[in-house]
């Protein structure tokens, strides 16, 4: 028996047990939506006994109502459906416009009237919005919405619509399409991407998709960003997109998408570094119907989008050239009417030429990726009787990311002007997942009570085969150096970086199980579950080449492979509430506790991989033929070492030793919620919601400096206060401005004392240790309070709109040594051109101070690394209108808090020779200007027959004409 049939065998054999011992509260990574209904007589008494067929997206559905007169549809794709209810000796009710949402419960009460002659009621009123079966927080984009309101087209600039998510920059009219974005929900960071119930996350940089997506593919997108479902682990923003299908009726659409640099008005300060249009080109088709009716139906689509941006001011700009390419293809099969088969197939491209560009990088500075994906499910759907469901599902997606250097020589970087010259790295990194999923539904009813008993098993498999390193052409000239970088003035002094490529070979397991009850009582729902985790990864063996030019210092390693350093088991409760007020219970009150925890990604895993990263190691330099390029003989190799990353300092070559180490004990980080609201439905179709949340995160991973040849863990207790950074102070690593610290923009001042190592554990261990031992914080923790307006008013007498507004709070608690081991905020320059943080909050999130606001810089692609998360209110409108003569208008509104503006200057300890990036201000000390943007367009639509119309729209985007800044150079100097 293959390995793929023992993990699937043992998945479905815990689904059974589970299914018969304890149940569970929701379907596992649902993709879809269900249909629950109420059939009763005019004094609102049960009809059991009644036949209910569902007709929509597929072949019609056939059930019966059970003792309580109820029914139930699962795993049903988004889409409008009919309702038909028969019993003898009543009128039959048909139901039309019964609207199900992904990953939404739409709910169902019928009357049927008692009738002596045969006869059918039709009803077009409105299903309501409202859910009465989980509490959830989030928002569901509807087709209508995706089809009408002018955004930037992909699933990122959806986020921006949710509420309470912000993200690390604004995509206007698609000048950020192609690139991904930093987000963050209800004070966590990124979060999970599923496509058609296949996880897309990309397991190697935990929230980020490991592709692109041709938006005219999507049905419907849900964003969850918090609640008591089961089926989530972490508590960021979770995206879940599905794409359409065939159904018995041929349908399709083509389209052609055009904007170039003549329709963008230039309202920037031409000394900016902007992101400039030239040209956005989209085109695409999709086509699905029946190959043979009620039975087998195809659906396909091809898409390609080409993307051309200047960045910065310089003249020519740096050019970013992007396209991507999707081809999909879905088909199910319905062979009996109680089983559903889809298979879906899906490739995807990414080429970009010029990634990477910035306002301080000429063209040479950036690289050109390729990213084609392919991704495949096989997922079978059984209705084995009216109250029991089970559905299990394989899937799998073989993916490459690969990354090379427009600029082939050395690496340049001027810590003056924080200016990079050349291409910093290569990549090339194979990405495979597989996946097994399965779930169980069963329906019974103990007395008054319904249950709803539920299960679902996941096995997860990631791996990363990478290879990473710096550009190795043959020099220009016979002394120049291989694989090494030339830094001006970002150690104190002139330096020559050598490197040593990465080599990794990475896998990482994820097993998980809910289960629970879903229990009903006329008004009241009750959920209560739990969810356990199991994650763990390892290295295996792996080869890397020493540096061509100074073998000595980084020699070859031959790394045998290590074994997993830490298994993360987490067991994590769910319980929600819901009671419905009002004669048509269209209040509802609901409330809920959850506990979300983190993710192993392959990163973290390969941290004690010796080639888990690539190595470093920085030198005196003294450019004596003033060439700029680094020779053999200008390197100071027998001088004080400046810095280093990513080798055992005593022993480089050592294959068996990294320069990092886990703590055997390290544990997930968690986050713990409560969320309490009220939803009203206005009129059909029309509801508003508030809601309000809290959560604490505790126990992030961080990492204290370490020294793996002695063992040393370097607290805070080990440093001393060396010097206050004050305006006109000497610490400063900066030239430009005399060698002193220059004022803040503005004038502003200030004075924050600065740390380095003890200088007798600096000369025993020689200078801060370049490896970290990662554990977790025990003694700080994160604050999430905010509340959420809501308004969704579901496309009907010509106009739509989804509305919110959110306030929050998200500051940090900080007890005694809360923080890293380095008081300076926790931040080194791991790499001359570009510091990462092992603080509180996240990368350079600012200061280790008791109730500071926390904010976290970006990590996603493209250059916003100045870019800091954290608005105390965000706020969207999207609306549509039909006007007379098939034109319609519809709008857009964004607006959120700036950001803060977090300066730093770099500073060097006189005595450990360590360069840190030391903040400035409190992080709502300083912020950028409130942005809000306006977009609008105008369609006509053509009808050319009954079923066919041609669409012309015009779409204008930041309408207000506003030329926000949204980042700085915010290391002053």
């Amino acid at each position: 028996m293959s390995k793929f049939f023992r993990v699937f065998a043992s998945g479905l054999m815990v689904l059974v047990m589970l299914a018969l011992a304890v149940p569970a509260l929701a379907q596992f990574g649902e993709a879809k939506g269900g249909l629950f209904g109420r059939a009763v007589d005019e004094q609102g008494g049960s009809l059991p006994g009644v036949a209910v067929t569902l007709a929509g997206q597929g072949a019609p559905q056939n059930q019966t109502t059970d003792a309580r007169g109820e029914f139930r549809f699962l795993n049903l794709s988004p889409g409008t459906y009919t309702v038909t209810l028969a019993l003898a000796g009543f009128s039959t009710v048909n139901r039309e416009n019964v609207v199900v949402s992904l990953g939404r419960s739409t709910e169902l009460t019928e009357t049927l009237k008692l009738s002596s002659v045969a006869a059918t009621v039709t009803v077009t009123e409105e299903a309501p919005l409202l859910d009465t079966r989980k509490v959830q927080s989030g928002a569901v984009i509807s087709q209508a919405e995706l089809t009408s309101i002018p955004t930037g087209r992909d699933p990122w600039v959806l986020l921006q619509s949710v509420p309470g998510v912000t993200l690390d920059r604004v995509n206007v009219a698609g000048s950020e399409s192609g690139q991904q974005s930093t987000f963050a929900s209800k004070g966590a960071v990124a979060g999970s991407f599923t496509l058609d119930g296949i996880n897309q996350t990309d397991m190697s940089a935990l929230g980020a998709s490991a592709l692109y997506y041709d938006f005219d593919t999507f049905q419907e997108v849900q964003v969850i960003t918090g609640g008591s479902d089961p089926t989530i682990q972490g508590a960021g923003a979770h995206i879940n997109m599905i794409t359409k299908r065939g159904t018995n009726e041929v349908h399709g659409s083509a389209r052609i998408n055009y904007v170039s640099d003549s329709f963008e008005n230039e309202n920037f300060d031409p000394t900016a570094g902007r992101r400039k249009i030239v040209s956005v080109q989209e085109y695409g088709v999709e086509a699905g119907g029946p190959l043979w009716k009620d039975n087998l139906w195809l659906w396909g689509a091809y898409g390609r989008n080409q993307i051309d941006i200047a960045v910065g001011a310089k003249t020519p700009p740096t050019s970013s050239k992007t396209t991507l390419e999707n081809l999909n293809g879905k088909l199910n099969w319905q062979a009996l009417s109680s089983n559903a088969l889809t298979i879906v197939g899906q490739h995807s491209n990414k080429l970009v030429f010029g990634r990477g560009a910035g306002a301080n990088r000429p063209q040479a500075a950036t690289t050109d990726q390729t990213l084609p994906q392919s991704t495949w499910k096989v997922e079978d759907s059984q209705v084995a009787t009216s109250n029991l469901f089970f559905s299990a599902m394989y899937a799998g997606q073989d993916g490459f990311f690969g990354l090379d250097p427009e600029g082939k020589g050395q690496l340049f970087y001027d810590g003056n002007t924080g200016f990079l010259g050349t291409s910093p790295y290569f990549l090339a990194s194979k990405r495979p997942q597989r996946q097994v999923k399965g779930d169980i539904s069963y329906f019974l009813t103990t007395g008054n009570l319904g249950h709803e008993l539920k299960a679902g098993f996941q096995y997860l498999k990631a791996s990363e085969f990478a290879q990473t390193g710096s550009p190795s052409n043959p020099p220009a000239n016979p002394g120049d150096a291989q694989k090494v970088g030339a830094f001006i003035n970002t150690y104190g002094e002139d330096a020559a970086g050598i490197f040593r490529d990465r080599n990794a070979a990475i896998g990482t397991k994820y097993y998980a199980a809910f289960f629970g009850d879903t229990i009903t009582m006329d008004r009241l729902t009750i959920n209560a579950g739990v969810r356990w985790d199991r994650q763990f990864g390892q290295s295996f063996p792996s080869v890397a080449a020493g540096n061509p030019s100074f073998p000595d210092v980084l020699p070859a390693v031959v790394f045998p492979g290590r074994e997993k350093d830490f298994t993360w088991n987490d067991w994590s409760p769910r319980a929600g509430i819901t009671y419905a007020f009002g004669t048509n219970r269209n209040t509802v009150f609901k409330a809920s506790y959850a506990r979300f925890v983190d993710s192993v990604g392959t990163g973290l895993v390969g941290l004690t991989n010796p080639l888990g990263s690539s190595a470093g190691a920085y030198y005196p330099w003294n450019d004596a033929n003033g060439d700029g390029i680094v020779q053999v003989g200008e390197v100071c190799t027998t001088c004080d070492l400046l810095a280093n990353y990513g080798y055992n300092l005593t022993n480089p070559g050592d294959p068996g030793v990294s320069a990092n180490a886990f703590d055997p004990n390290l544990k997930a980080g968690k986050t713990d919620e409560f969320l309490v609201g009220v939803d009203h439905e206005i009129m059909p179709g029309l509801a508003a919601g508030i809601s309000y949340t809290y959560r604490t995160y505790k126990g992030q991973t961080y990492g204290l400096p370490y020294d793996a040849a002695t063992g040393t863990i370097v607290t805070s207790a080990d440093y001393v206060q060396y010097g206050t950074l004050t305006p006109g102070s000497s610490l400063c690593d900066v030239t430009i401005d005399s060698g002193v610290c220059p004022s803040l923009p503005g004038g502003g001042s200030y004075s924050v004392p600065v740390y380095q190592l003890n200088p007798a554990l600096a000369a025993e261990l020689g200078g801060v240790p370049g490896g970290f031992f990662y554990t977790n914080q025990t003694n700080y923790k994160q604050i999430y309070s905010g509340i959420d307006l809501t308004l969704t008013k579901r496309l009907s007498n010509r106009w739509m709109a989804r509305a919110n507004f959110t306030y929050n709070i998200n500051k940090q608690k900080v007890g005694a040594n809360g923080c890293s081991g380095d008081p300076n905020n926790g931040t080194y320059y791991a790499a001359p051109y570009g510091f990462t943080g092992f603080g509180p909050g996240g990368q350079n999130s600012g200061t280790c101070n008791d109730n500071d606001y926390v904010s976290t810089q970006s990590a996603g692609s493209g250059s916003h690394y100045s870019v800091f998360l954290n608005s105390k209110y965000v706020f969207n409108v999207n609306a549509m209108y039909q006007l007379p003569l098939n034109f319609n208008f519809a709008a857009s509104l964004f607006g959120r808090q700036g950001y803060p503006i977090n300066f730093y200057a770099s500073t060097t300890g006189p005595d450990d020779g360590k360069q840190r990036a030391i903040v400035l201000t409190n992080p709502n000390d300083l912020r950028y200007p409130t942005l809000v943007e306006l977009d609008l367009r105008l369609e006509k639509v053509i009808p050319i027959t009954s079923t066919a119309a041609i669409t012309v729209s015009a779409d204008a985007f930041n309408m207000t004409n506003k030329a926000t800044v949204l980042q700085e150079q915010n290391r002053i100097g």
